[in-house]
């Protein structure tokens, strides 16, 4: 699942798109692993942020991966593999504003990360910790104050209430093996 976006978010807020994680070739191209849906985030000509910098995109093809997030993008002024080993580890951003509106149930990553997971009886199981994409639907990793991790699919059968105004999440996790 991937919605709308919390109300009362600051256009200003910073959402981290794709992460740089490597290079590739030898004229400045690097490897971005891109987060969720973000796919028409990078095309020629698109700024992405980074720190207190940008970066413009003039270069952008997909790369075969085994979820399909993967990206070979060049920037401008990098073009050689030195300068395209230096951004490694770096986080792109664009601004929360550029995001498109998505449909009813559908929500991005950043708005659910951290959101409290309650059962439908009221009681607190963690917090959302990651979400995993599959090629069916996502999973979500929930943190559980006694140290472990529980997952849950999402689906309308387990994910009951998505509420990111009291950052709350409900599930139903009776069916759950």
């Amino acid at each position: 699942m991937v919605s709308s976006q919390k109300p009362g978010t600051s256009n200003f807020e910073q959402v981290t798109v794709g992460v740089i994680v490597g290079t590739w070739g030898l004229n400045g191209h690097v490897k971005v692993k891109r987060f969720g849906s973000s796919e028409s985030i990078f095309y020629k000509g698109s700024v992405l942020l980074h720190d207190d910098d940008s970066l413009t995109v003039i270069d952008v093809r997909a790369k075969t991966s085994q979820y399909g997030d993967m990206l070979i993008v060049r920037f401008d002024s990098f073009d050689n593999l030195d300068k395209a080993s230096a951004l490694i580890g770096v986080e792109l951003k664009i601004s929360s504003s550029e995001l498109k509106d998505l449909p009813d149930w559908h929500y991005y990553h950043y708005e659910l990360i951290g959101l409290k997971v309650l059962s439908m009886h009221g009681l607190h199981i963690g917090t959302l910790d990651r979400i995993i994409e599959t090629g069916a639907n996502d999973v979500y990793v929930v943190s559980c104050s006694s140290g472990g991790e529980l997952l849950f699919p999402a689906i309308r059968d387990v994910i009951k209430e998505v509420n990111l105004e009291t950052q709350v999440l409900i599930v139903d996790p009776q069916d759950i093996i």
